[in-house]
């Protein structure tokens, strides 16, 4: 995983899964004063349950969140649990 800090913007690529061990590490290097958090999903394919509930607590704490390049599948299961609109996502999911 590789992040960068710019303007109170945090921007992360995932080397892999978004899953709880980057989900710790996430919580680990996020900041309070954190508004914004870009993450670039175009090197991952398995999302797991922490990692969504990891979103939705960033959405609850009003922080703007972006995916980039997600895996359909997280696309698809925000949907359906009614969140997908609250997160910018890149138009063209992957499969």
């Amino acid at each position: 995983m590789k992040w960068q800090e710019i303007d109170k913007v945090l921007k992360v690529k995932l080397l892999g899964s978004f899953n709880i061990v980057r989900v710790r590490k996430l919580k680990d290097i996020l900041k309070d004063e954190i508004k914004e958090i870009e993450i670039d999903l175009s090197e991952s394919r398995f999302v797991d349950t922490e990692a969504i509930a990891f979103l939705y607590r960033l959405k609850l704490k009003n922080v703007k969140v972006k995916l980039l390049k997600p895996p359909r599948i997280l696309s698809e299961i925000l949907k359906v649990l009614g969140i997908n609109l609250s997160f910018q996502q890149d138009r063209n999911p992957k499969s």
